[in-house]
């Protein structure tokens, strides 16, 4: 089920390198070229994105997950609720599917708890439509030097977390999720990317109209 606001909440996601920001960067500009108001968020940010993914921070699962939730429920209540109201689309960088690859699968947190929490934190507020990158984390993470903490994690956790965001892809009951291998031309990969979002945005216009 949907959310019951007027504007489009968007999310990518993807292990570490796959282009996320970039893609994101990308749409937008095109986006606004059409007359869309378009918000580029992401997650964390502020002071729990410097603790998140400071090296030298030591935190343990389950501090790990307090943080990203607390920031979520920040984000959602000054951010995302607000665009969304207002009529936005907004293109988001990570959130509830990277907590539970990251939290359940790489940390191996319990998943009923994580999507309690994560789902108060969100007030229930769903996703539209949810562009998954997939790459090979050994290609992922060549792409740029490892410099935060996940991105200095072992592989074998960064194939954890590819495979619960495949997993989550090939359980979604909503068809809101689309796989796209992020190894392709970054020019190819942004138009398979807005091709989705504009079938998004033809079923808003009918449903508005």
């Amino acid at each position: 089920m949907s959310h019951k606001y007027p504007g489009k909440l968007i999310l990518f996601e993807g292990c570490e390198g796959s282009g996320k920001s970039t893609l994101i960067k990308a749409l937008g500009e095109i986006l606004r070229e059409k007359d869309y108001n378009v918000v580029e968020t992401k997650e964390p940010n502020g002071l729990a994105r410097d603790i998140l993914l400071n090296p030298d921070h030591f935190l343990t699962p389950r501090e790990e997950l307090a943080i990203f939730i607390d920031g979520r429920a920040e984000h959602f209540s000054e951010t995302i609720i607000p665009a969304l109201l207002k009529g936005d689309i907004i293109l988001c960088d990570r959130s509830s599917p990277s907590t539970i690859a990251y939290q359940h699968y790489g940390r191996g947190l319990d998943l009923t708890d994580i999507l309690i929490r994560d789902a108060k934190a969100r007030q229930n507020v769903n996703f539209d439509l949810i562009i998954l990158l997939d790459i090979n984390p050994e290609i992922d993470l060549e792409r740029k030097k490892p410099e935060t903490r996940f991105e200095l994690e072992a592989i074998n956790f960064h194939h954890c977390v590819r495979n619960g965001y495949l997993e989550q892809a090939e359980n979604d009951p909503d068809g809101k999720w689309m796989v796209i291998d992020a190894s392709k031309d970054a020019g190819i990969v942004c138009l398979e990317a807005l091709d989705a979002i504009y079938k998004l945005l033809a079923k808003r216009g009918k449903e508005i109209a």
